[in-house]
């Protein structure tokens, strides 16, 4: 079919749309160049006849083939570990043995060459013997110049086919090395983009969720005027999403010192929440209204270095803190605090950072309309001229 390739393990073939492809004659191509670089086939001759030696080197030289001789079993094991021999003749009589018990082993071993058993005395169990210990052939003296030369043939093309079956697996195990890595790689990539996807629905359901708080809290508090009610729905707010909790509301009075303006008393007494109160209004709020961050204390360690003194309930409870900015300046602090035993939500973290832009934002306007309540005042009954 035209226009169908496979791929060249070698990189041979053409180049089609940047990737290398290589046609199948291509492919034959390279295997018959692959197998013209074979080295010349190395035969070892297990026999001490000077006839077949004679006969076998002239076969041999006319095939271009390599042939030594080994004069007994010990010799020629000697030979196939010192050479890398490709084709053994073993005469199956020999002096130190038995010709098939070395077919057997070297068919059993690493480099497993061809196998020929050469026998003067041909039987069925002989036969049998020399196919079970691994022999490819069985050749009976005394040897035909023509039936050897053939046999020698058959044994140079089943090398050159086994050359080239390695050769194709060898190749196919590079493409297999390859295509392990290249899948390694996606797999990696993958990896990296469904982490990625993660953490970004995630940053988005946390910028989702941070907008829909804001949208609640804005409502909520759109068209309130009135200071109190203003710092009553915002503490509402806050016990809706944190559950039951200490909550309080600082505002400045003068300078660095702030006020009490509005609190939740959950668990604490009357006595005990008055000076708690007291004790953030001084410490704790001048301190986060330096402060753009919130802050969230949940060890004992960091408590104490913050509220300055060890007060038993404060050193046992998880505390958030935050200050409401207008511009550069803070004009609420807002205090949540309850026992360690129950934890604040990691989202209401969230929820205190998107209210606390919206807070102050909401706290200057009602100072502007305040501060223009009194400038109409005191243009009309206080400016000079104006006088009845």
């Amino acid at each position: 079919m035209a226009g169908v390739g496979v791929v060249d393990p070698i990189g041979h073939g053409c180049a089609r749309h940047g990737k290398k492809y290589v046609s199948g004659k291509n492919l034959t191509t390279s295997f018959q160049a692959a197998s013209s670089q074979l080295p010349r086939l190395q035969v070892l001759l297990v026999n001490r006849e000077p006839e077949v030696y004679n006969l076998l080197v002239r076969c041999t030289t006319e095939q271009q083939m390599q042939l030594i001789q080994a004069a007994n079993l010990a010799e020629a094991r000697r030979q196939v570990a010192e050479s890398s021999v490709d084709l053994v003749l073993i005469d199956s009589e020999q002096p130190d043995g038995s010709g098939i018990e070395l077919a057997r082993e070297l068919s059993h071993g690493r480099t497993a060459p061809q196998t020929i058993i050469i026998s003067g005395r041909p039987s069925y169990e002989s036969a049998v013997g020399a196919i079970r210990a691994g022999a490819i052939d069985l050749l009976i003296k005394p040897l035909d110049a023509g039936e050897l030369d053939r046999r020698l043939r058959q044994a140079q093309l089943r090398h050159q086919s086994d050359y080239q079956a390695r050769w194709k697996v060898m190749r196919l195990k590079r493409v297999c090395k390859k295509l392990n890595q290249v899948r390694r790689d996606v797999k990696q990539q993958v990896d990296i983009l469904c982490k990625d996807l993660v953490a970004g629905y995630h940053e988005l359901a946390v910028q989702m969720n941070q907008i829909m708080q804001c949208s609640e809290y804005s409502t909520l508090i759109r068209s309130e005027l009135d200071l109190e009610e203003l710092l009553r729905k915002t503490l509402e707010f806050l016990l809706h999403k944190a559950g039951p909790t200490n909550a309080a509301i600082f505002l400045p009075s003068r300078g660095d010192e702030f006020t009490v303006s509005g609190y939740v008393n959950y668990d604490c007494t009357s006595d005990a929440a008055d000076f708690l109160l007291q004790h953030l209004a001084d410490v704790i709020a001048p301190r986060a209204a330096q402060l753009t961050e919130l802050v969230h204390l949940c060890d004992p360690e960091t408590v104490m270095s913050w509220i300055g003194q060890e007060i038993p309930y404060l050193v046992d409870s998880h505390l958030i803190v935050f200050a409401c900015w207008e511009g550069d300046e803070p004009l609420a602090v807002i205090t949540l605090f309850r026992e360690k035993s129950e934890p604040f939500d990691p989202g209401l973290l969230e929820i205190c950072q998107a209210i606390g832009p919206l807070l102050g934002d909401r706290l200057a306007k009602l100072i502007r309309v305040h501060h223009r309540h009194l400038i109409d005042e005191e243009d009309d009954f206080g400016a000079p001229g104006n006088a009845a």
